[in-house]
């Protein structure tokens, strides 16, 4: 089986910075009131991405390691 190459965006490393640089943008009161609203809403985002990616990674693991039990 191939292995697909994948992109350092789909990265959890990359997903949790993305999360901190949003995150402390959200919490820096030298910011405008709209970057701040718009920093913890990517900050959000990249929260509910990194979970998504980790469940992904979990579920993919999981049932190959099913597929070698059969």
């Amino acid at each position: 089986m191939a292995a697909e190459k994948q992109s350092y965006r789909d990265t959890p490393g990359y997903m949790a910075f993305l999360g901190v640089v949003a995150f402390w943008a959200a919490a820096s009161s030298g910011n405008e009131p709209y970057v701040r609203v718009l920093a913890g809403i990517s900050a959000a985002a990249a929260a509910l991405h990194l979970g998504l990616l980790l469940f992904r990674r979990r579920r993919g693991r999981r049932s190959a390691a099913d597929a070698l039990d059969r």
